[in-house]
């Protein structure tokens, strides 16, 4: 039920039973407040430890399992309420029919200042007051405050900052005094500063109450609050969960992100979902996956992509390298758990791709590979029918042709591309562009848009003598050979030239195919080779030696034959600008003996007919997709070049967008969908939350390099429901509602902004439009000063300014004496103190 209340003498109406602070804050009136958060209940309702836990601190506590009571309240929300002869907290008193609040006065301000002077008492605040402290460094300080009596470095972003500019430092706060608890610095992803800490119980209350995990616990001990881990020891041992939620309501700097820990603020994505090409929702599947809930999950991956399986086979996941969860000694099992879904999900149970009413637009797709598949599947979605070329009898492309079946499964290919048959896309295979047809034959054949998508399929050749020679093989030959069922018997010695995963996928099926030695030669140094680590470090296992550093210079042969292969040291494989440009030493050079040599140093694109560039890809407008002929798209590895299916997968989705709305649809939306489970913010607590590095299960090694079985295996249920309980959540940061800071306050310095200002005595300041301060001036009347200033100021500058009595000139006169004498003014420096001197 609604009910009228007054505030300030602005009339509102608020639900019944609302606190003052909530009511104000949703009608623009601010009301400070440091123990309260949108996010958290109230902080009375903290039940007070045993004792503590402050790396090797213990402190134990006067109470025990006690509730906090007012000894949890900051009283920085202190209102008055007409008829109530005391003020009143803004945070727990609750709106009535008729209540009249007045949240301004100078008892208001007395009673918050007051209340603020207890916190500053074990808080650094002296760069608070300093005139130099907008844009300072916290290295030099030219008033010498003590190096542990300085601000943090949150100076001028704090919030407890921002609230003692709000409210005004109180007169006779009392200096601080370092007090030398411990700052813990060994945890991961956050520093903790006990001297920085309030004891506002934020932290304690979102790890309890929250998140359930009650890694954080506060304690009563001589008159103050002290929080501390919940069990001897740190973090870890505390069963934490590192969601970060406790760093992200901290007022202060007594915790802090760690600069490379990859913090999720309000309004961020997690780094998996940040770092996916196709943008996947990771948090919200692997979050379905942890209940049990598999058919959830495919949903969530379905919503984004249509390739689960394939994905969960080959992808590269770059999420994985992205996930905070490294710190802890391993990723979140990102990429398995999507594979698991897709192999345990029944195909009867996925429901069916819902396709809206024909638009009667025809769409011609060039290339069956991951891009062209995936525009296919998204524009026959939207209505269009999609006829889809290519070259070879099958479609699939690199994913058919040139991935190993111990990557990718033929069945999980043939049943993935099931989902696009049964939605009516035509496949026209055997059809070659420039042979069979041409890009004109499809628009003048009814085509409204033709999309190529042909990618880069044809083997760079490296152009130097003998390199046709008999047993020297391109690398896409011999993967298509072997994916067709044509595998050649490779004995003997093989040398892979190449540095990349289409190389390690060479030498790996040249191993399985016979060859007793295989040994890979590439320009880049083992840290620069553009292949995976992880591949790399499957080639190893499987005996495969790799020399990095050397580029081939010609091949020697024998009878016809490959026999002998000359290298050079390779010195610089690119340039200060970072291009392709390498720098040999051909003195220093090193011959290797070869029964059979394999080149995989990249791909290039076929005919198109297409406008291309100066590096052979197909020119197209990088926002569109579309070339230099109208209603003709491109996109994939013939716009990019070589990339993982993933990329090519969401590029195909891209350009699919880019056609439906050629073609006069409203494009192809992959929304976040709203996710209870994924956002459900309770985490619980798990006993020694794992931090170890997860196991990824392979077959043996002497097993696997005999055929083309499937090296990783697959997750098993149990299994994967402990992954995915291992994820952090890291997401579940984002979802905090952000805190309400005070109002900003330097206004800009407009005649608007000033006409507001009494004509009182005070202090004004000027600052740039980086509020970097350039003027301070203490006048009789800042309203009058202030218009003096607006013509001789350039727009964008800035003003703030407090009302404060001036002293007289006899005044002035004395305190400079006094402070020649003693160096500081008793009590803090106020008006108030001048009682001390007069």
């Amino acid at each position: 039920m609604n009910i009228q209340i007054t505030i300030d003498g602005k009339p509102l109406t608020v639900p019944e039973g609302l606190p003052i602070r909530k009511a104000a804050f949703k009608n623009g009136i601010y009301i400070p407040g440091i123990c309260g958060h949108p996010y958290l209940p109230s902080a009375r309702e903290v039940k007070w430890s045993q004792q503590v836990y402050r790396g090797g601190e213990v402190i134990v506590g006067d109470y025990q399992n006690e509730t906090a009571g007012d000894e949890g309240s900051c009283n920085l929300c202190l209102v008055a309420i007409e008829g109530v002869e005391d003020l009143v907290r803004a945070c727990s008193t609750k709106a009535s029919d008729g209540l009249i609040v007045r949240t301004t006065g100078v008892d208001i301000v007395k009673a918050r200042q007051s209340a603020l002077a207890k916190i500053l008492a074990h808080h650094p605040h002296a760069c608070l007051t300093c005139a130099q402290r907008e844009g300072c460094s916290l290295t030099q300080c030219s008033s010498n405050v003590p190096e542990d009596q300085r601000c943090c470095i949150l100076l001028n972003r704090c919030e407890l900052g921002k609230v003692v500019d709000f409210i005004g430092l109180p007169d006779g706060t009392p200096k601080y005094l370092h007090e030398g608890f411990p700052k813990i610095t060994d945890d991961f992803f956050f520093d903790r500063d006990y001297n920085l800490c309030i004891g506002c119980l934020r932290c304690v209350r979102i790890c309890r109450d929250v998140r359930g995990v009650d890694a954080l616990a506060a304690t009563w001990k001589d008159g103050r609050i002290w929080v501390g881990t919940s069990k001897p020891g740190s973090l870890p041992e505390s069963d934490c969960r590192f969601c970060g939620a406790c760093v992200e309501v901290c007022p202060t700097g007594a915790l802090l992100d760690k600069p490379d820990s990859k913090p999720v603020h309000p309004g961020d994505l997690a780094p998996c979902v940040a770092a996916c090409p196709a943008g996947i929702d990771i948090p919200a599947y692997i979050r379905h996956v942890a209940v049990g809930d598999y058919k959830g999950a495919l949903e969530v991956i379905h919503n984004h992509v249509p390739f689960a399986g394939i994905l969960g086979y080959v992808c590269f996941h770059p999420c994985e390298t992205e996930c905070k969860r490294n710190t802890l000694g391993s990723s979140a099992a990102i990429c398995a758990l999507k594979r698991f879904v897709y192999e345990t999900v029944p195909r009867d149970e996925i429901p069916t791709t819902q396709i809206t009413d024909s638009t009667g637009k025809k769409v011609s797709i060039i290339g069956a590979g991951p891009a062209g598949l995936s525009a296919a599947f998204y524009l026959r979605r939207k209505g269009h029918e999609v006829d889809v070329y290519d070259s070879s009898q099958e479609p699939g492309g690199m994913l058919r042709f040139a991935i190993p079946e111990y990557r990718l499964p033929q069945t999980v290919l043939d049943d993935e591309l099931t989902t696009l048959t049964d939605l009516g896309i035509e496949f026209k295979t055997g059809m070659t562009l420039t042979q069979d047809f041409n890009i004109a034959d499809l628009l003048n054949d009814g085509s409204n848009a033709v999309l190529v998508t042909i990618g880069a399929s044809l083997s760079r050749k490296l152009g130097i003598p003998g390199e046709d020679l008999g047993n020297v093989i391109q690398t896409l030959d011999l993967l298509r050979e072997i994916r067709e069922g044509r595998k050649r018997d490779l004995t003997g010695k093989v040398v892979v030239i190449g540095g990349g995963n289409v190389a390690i996928d060479a030498a790996m099926s040249a191993r399985r195919l016979g060859a007793e030695n295989v040994t890979m030669v590439c320009l880049e140094q083992r840290a620069e080779m553009p292949a995976h680590g992880w591949e790399i470090d499957q080639a190893l296992a499987e005996g495969i030696e790799i020399l990095p550093g050397w580029g081939p210079v010609e091949f020697t042969g024998e009878n016809g034959n490959v026999k002998y292969l000359l290298f050079q040291r390779c010195l610089k494989v690119f340039d200060d600008q970072g291009r392709f440009n390498p720098v040999f030493d051909g003195s220093d050079t090193k011959s290797i003996a070869a029964d059979y040599a394999i080149i995989a140093i990249g791909q290039s694109v076929g005919n198109t007919g297409l406008k291309t560039g100066p590096n052979g890809l197909i020119d197209i407008d990088q926002s569109s997709f579309e070339t230099d002929i109208k209603g003709v798209f491109a996109a994939g590895d013939a716009v990019s070049g070589p990339a993982s299916v993933v990329e090519a997968v969401a590029k195909g989705r891209s350009a699919a967008d880019s056609i439906d709305k050629f073609l006069g649809g409203d494009g192809v939306s992959v929304s976040y969908q709203a996710d209870d489970l994924r956002d459900d913010p309770f985490l619980g607590n798990v006993s020694e939350f794992d931090t170890g590095k997860r196991e990824i299960r392979l077959l043996p090694i002497a097993e696997r390099i005999k055929g083309f079985d499937v090296i990783e295996q697959s997750l098993q249920e149990n299994e994967a429901r402990i992954l995915a309980a291992q994820c952090l959540r890291c997401n579940l940061r984002a979802t905090i509602s952000p805190v309400i800071l005070p109002p900003d306050k330097w206004l800009p310095l407009t005649t608007e902004n000033v006409a507001q200002i009494p004509s009182a005595e005070g202090v004004y300041q000027l600052a740039n439009q980086a509020k970097k301060v350039t003027k301070i001036v203490g006048t009789t009347d800042v309203r009058a000063a202030l218009e003096s200033e607006i013509d001789s100021h350039e727009a964008g500058t800035l003003f703030s300014w407090e009302e404060e009595r001036m002293y007289s000139k006899r005044e002035s006169e004395l305190i400079q004496l006094y402070l020649q004498e003693y160096g500081e003014m008793p009590g803090g420096g106020g008006n108030d103190d001048l009682d001390d001197l007069f």
